[in-house]
């Protein structure tokens, strides 16, 4: 007799039952955990695009800010030329079922080119209830 190498087609149907039993058992999971995975996505966004416009404001040498619509859960980054606010890119909108507030004076804030910061925050919250808090102090931008 010859030995005979690869799968039978039991051995495969098998497999693929396995497969789909244990994707079945793993969807509701998934969709109990996409509101987390949401909330923490957006407050990353957020966070980082006011990294940027830090970084941006010192090294250009110009007053940036993130002007915040919580209506609309969205945001834009800008910046000002003496008085002219120029918009540096588009608008970002938040994932479904996250919304946010701000405590900025008319949900703006400004990063100056000394690399300082308008105080207060952005808390975003999810449809779960999970809140996460973005602060700003000083020169820190800090994530609770």
């Amino acid at each position: 007799m010859k030995n005979q190498k690869g799968v039978t087609l039991i051995e495969l149907i098998i497999v693929i039952v396995i497969i789909a039993i244990g994707a079945t058992l793993m969807a509701p999971g998934i969709g109990a955990w996409m509101p987390h995975y949401r909330l923490r996505s957006a407050t990353r966004d957020i966070a980082s695009t006011m990294r940027i416009a830090q970084m941006k404001a010192i090294s250009n040498n110009l007053t940036y800010q993130i002007a915040f619509d919580p209506p609309n859960r969205s945001y834009i980054l800008q910046y000002d030329t003496g008085g002219i606010i120029v918009n540096d890119g588009g608008t970002q909108v938040l994932n479904n079922g996250v919304q946010f507030n701000t405590t900025f004076a008319g949900n703006i804030a400004a990063f100056r080119p000394d690399s300082t910061v308008t105080g207060g925050n952005v808390s975003l919250i999810n449809t779960k209830g999970s809140q996460k808090t973005i602060w700003l102090a000083g020169r820190r931008i800090r994530i609770e």
